[in-house]
């Protein structure tokens, strides 16, 4: 049996490089743009070269009736995050464009943490709770566009 050997003889990094602090490591903020020059007839390219999010952190207190929570963007929606963050065992319905109601698409179980963050909804947002007293925690951004 021969002994165990390294298959290479290359030292160990003695020291990780490292990247310096904010501002100098983000590229710079471009705005998105759009333009008119078609890539096919009837077309339209639109470039995003760079997006960052400014977050909105809110919460609100849910009950078994249906409320608006958030209304539609001026801009557009770049981040939408929703956490139910009860305790009792509440679940939180979501409704995009209308009422929540139990049929809702979105149910949110005591713990459960949604994100878009790829394709994210446009529309007026509503909540509505099994039980009284739920907690929906929420984040989103927007920019004009």
């Amino acid at each position: 049996m021969e002994p165990v050997s390294y298959l290479s003889d290359r030292m160990p990094w003695s020291a990780p490089a490292t990247i310096g602090p904010a501002p100098h490591n983000l590229p710079s903020r471009p705005s998105p743009t759009t333009t008119n020059q078609p890539l096919l007839p009837d077309t339209v390219a639109v470039r995003e070269v760079y997006r960052y999010a400014s977050l909105q952190d809110l919460q609100v207190t849910v009950g078994t009736t249906s409320f608006k929570f958030l209304d539609a963007p001026i801009g557009k929606r770049n981040l939408l995050a929703f956490r139910n963050a009860s305790t009792g065992g509440q679940v939180i319905y979501i409704g995009f464009g209308r009422d929540a109601n139990t049929s809702s698409f979105l149910g949110l179980t005591a713990g459960t943490l949604v994100l878009f963050d790829t394709v994210v909804p446009q529309d007026d947002l509503y909540c509505l709770a099994s039980a009284a007293g739920a907690v929906l925690a929420y984040a989103y951004s927007t920019f004009s566009g």
